[in-house]
């Protein structure tokens, strides 16, 4: 039986290809103040090219895995996003 996508492996993704680290490291590394907040995504930036081929890879996989068709992967995309995209810092 196949195994779905969880959320620490759309973060694992992009913390092991561009921080060499995973979600395991970044929990023991950190304290339990700085990860219940989303600050700790700023500590592990990404640019914004990074970030659209994990975008890329994670809608990809997320529609694949729940069979939705384009416009339904829209519409619930948005939610899983907010939970597990990388921060892009805004040039100044």
């Amino acid at each position: 039986m196949k195994q779905e996508t969880t959320r620490d492996d759309y973060l694992n993704w992009w913390l092991s290809k561009y921080h060499n680290t995973n979600v395991e490291e970044v929990i023991n590394t950190h304290d339990k103040e700085t990860l219940s907040s989303p600050n700790w995504f700023k500590l592990y930036p990404v640019t914004q090219e990074q970030h659209d081929e994990w975008n890329k890879w994670a809608k990809a996989t997320y529609k694949k895995e729940n069979r939705l068709n384009k416009a339904m992967l829209n519409r619930s995309w948005g939610f899983v996003y907010l939970d597990v995209a990388p921060y892009v810092p805004k040039n100044k």
